[in-house]
């Protein structure tokens, strides 16, 4: 967990996730080896197992990333459920499935 974080409230995270500094962690869960980047913020959602979120991503509306998911940076997601082994690289600003 870097500086500067603001984890909570419910908040889990799992084995072996990293937790860059600046980022913010609210009712979500972090499952085994999810890395959140620097300066990023995850609301209401679940992060699979070994995904990635880049710098400065913002991820909240009860979004769920499967396994091996990876999120660039700067990247904005609202509700998307993304399917495992993906790579997310251009916002979703509206509830959708990525197949």
């Amino acid at each position: 967990i870097g500086a500067n974080c603001l984890i909570g409230p419910d908040v889990s995270v799992g084995p072996g996730c990293v937790v860059e500094e600046g980022v913010r962690l609210a009712r979500c869960i972090l499952l085994r080896n999810v890395r959140v980047a620097a300066h990023s913020t995850v609301l209401d959602s679940i992060l699979g197992w070994e995904s990635s979120v880049g710098c400065w991503t913002r991820i909240e509306g009860v979004t769920v990333l499967g396994e091996d998911v990876h999120v660039g940076g700067e990247i904005f997601i609202n509700g998307g459920l993304v399917l495992p082994h993906k790579r997310i690289k251009e916002s979703i600003s509206e509830p959708q499935i990525i197949l």
